[in-house]
């Protein structure tokens, strides 16, 4: 007989009173202000530079997706190529959230 534990996650709106950044990444993205692609470029987008590898890990999806963002942002970032996404399950049955990928500079559309 298996027991599973309920796992409680709290909104993003939760995270975004303890920490700020989450809220304004949210509003970065949504407003569509920020780029986050799978690929390795962005279509008719040349990239200046590359700030490296970015993570953010939570028990809250949303938390850790606009963690990424925020983080990218902090760094002055515009975009974020070749993003991932992956969720491990733990035997309690919390899931922890992996979000990555590389952040970098966009050059100005004329």
């Amino acid at each position: 007989m298996a027991i599973f534990k309920a796992s409680k996650t709290k909104p993003i709106e939760d995270d975004a009173k303890s920490d700020p950044r989450l809220g304004q990444a949210k509003d970065v993205y949504m407003g569509g202000r920020f780029k986050i692609v799978t690929l390795d470029a962005i279509p008719a987008r040349e990239v200046l530079g590359t700030f490296g590898l970015i993570v953010c890990r939570s028990y809250n999806f949303d938390s850790a997706f606009y963690g990424l963002i925020a983080q990218a942002l902090e760094v002055n970032a515009d975009a974020i190529l070749g993003y991932h996404e992956s969720v491990a399950f733990h035997p309690e049955g919390d899931r922890y959230y992996s979000c990555y990928g590389t952040a970098v500079r966009l050059k100005p559309v004329k």
